[in-house]
């Protein structure tokens, strides 16, 4: 049986329209930040799994209600600003 991978990779939509990368790992306690050059410019290591999970939760709570109200805006516009993988 194949081991279930806990890393997730998110994309951050800046207000400029830049897209930034974010990746966690619960398992790891893990979450890093690349900029859109690639550049990774906030490292947090040694987190609990509880607090890595906070994170994520806040975030996609805090980015999804940000998308749902720019999709609202635009509602001819079908591209999906975040993703998660």
């Amino acid at each position: 049986m194949e081991e279930e991978k806990k890393e997730k990779t998110w994309a951050w939509v800046m207000s400029s329209g830049k897209i930034y990368k974010v990746m966690t790992n619960p398992e790891e306690g893990t979450i890093k930040v690349y900029n859109s050059d690639g550049k990774l410019v906030w490292n947090e290591e040694k987190l609990s799994e509880e607090a890595v999970s906070l994170v994520e939760k806040n975030f996609l709570e805090t980015v999804v209600a940000k998308v749902g109200e720019k999709e609202k805006e635009t509602e001819d516009n079908l591209e999906t600003a975040m993703y998660i993988r």
